[in-house]
């Protein structure tokens, strides 16, 4: 019986509950496996030995969440970091954009919407400086990104993982699954999101949108684009970003809408703002990302 074991660090919780997503699935994956560990699903305070596979979700953000990641590293036989958080850091990694300082004092002192309240300083573990990704700290031996990474995917590899087989992963971006048509269309003026009413079955790029599809790994069916929701790159970037040093999520989006509307790349960048949260939304914690020869992050990080 192949023991697992599931770990969420700094995370809301939802790549576990894509997990239980599974459904009748899971029933067929406990045939083979046995949950050993996992904090919430159940009364378990210390993790096990000789682990087969350990699932961790979430960012690593302080000192706690990296004892425990390290310890699962020394527990497990295969470690994976699932969803976006433990891959990149994720959303959790917008809190970079601002200091600790900033941080805890919006969290306790300064927050409209709560009574002030001084900084905890018992039993609390130390805050980490920025936000890390799974791999900042130790060896991580698979990574499946996605926010949550859908049940499909789960079932597609950690079936094959618990049977000793090597998935079959889909490495293509999230235009390969979209359905909307992509049109050369002259315009000079980019929208965000929440602008206007977009037309059904068109390209978003086509109109004018911000749209990460492109840049962003297709393992999520297009769900977004489908309801008529640009993508906003919650799956990570696409192995063509990953692999080059010259591609990076904000330049590959600047060159696609410029070749779409014939606007000059100049005139593109002009008009976003706010691409901390817009382009580098959830992997503004990746040093892989940051890496990049022609990354903005490493200007937008408040370290």
């Amino acid at each position: 019986m192949v023991k697992i074991a599931l770990e969420a660090l700094a995370s809301c919780s939802g790549c576990e509950v894509s997990i239980l997503d599974l459904h009748e699935d899971l029933v067929k994956l406990l045939d083979q496996a046995e949950i050993v560990y996992a904090p919430i699903l159940m009364d378990v305070k210390e993790v096990p030995e000789n682990i087969d596979i350990a699932i961790v979700s979430g960012s690593v953000r302080n000192a706690e969440n990296k004892e425990r990641l390290e310890e699962l590293r020394e527990k497990s036989k295969y470690l994976i970091a699932y969803g976006t958080c433990a891959c990149y850091g994720g959303i959790t990694g917008m809190a970079d954009l601002y200091t600790s300082e900033e941080v805890t004092s919006r969290t306790y002192s300064d927050n409209p919407s709560t009574i002030s309240a001084p900084l905890p300083n018992e039993v609390v573990p130390e805050l980490l400086s920025i936000v890390h990704p799974a791999a900042d700290f130790t060896i991580i031996d698979g990574f499946i990104p996605g926010c949550p990474p859908k049940e499909q995917l789960t079932h597609d590899i950690l079936i094959p993982l618990i049977n000793n087989e090597a998935p079959d992963v889909p490495k293509k971006s999230v235009c390969a699954d979209c359905q909307r048509e992509m049109e050369h269309v002259e315009f000079d003026t980019i929208q965000r999101r929440i602008e206007g009413n977009p037309e059904p079955g068109k390209c978003f790029l086509s109109q004018g949108y911000v749209c990460l599809g492109s840049v962003t790994l297709g393992r999520c069916g297009g769900l977004c684009t489908e309801a008529g929701v640009p993508c906003h790159g919650c799956g990570g970037p696409s192995l063509d970003v990953l692999r080059e040093p010259s591609h990076d999520i904000y330049n590959g989006v600047i060159k696609r809408i410029a070749h779409i509307s014939k606007m000059p790349e100049k005139d593109v960048e002009n008009q976003l703002y706010d691409i901390g949260h817009v382009i580098y939304g959830f992997v503004i914690g990746s040093k892989t990302m940051e890496d990049k020869q022609v990354s903005l992050i490493p200007q937008l990080v408040k370290k």
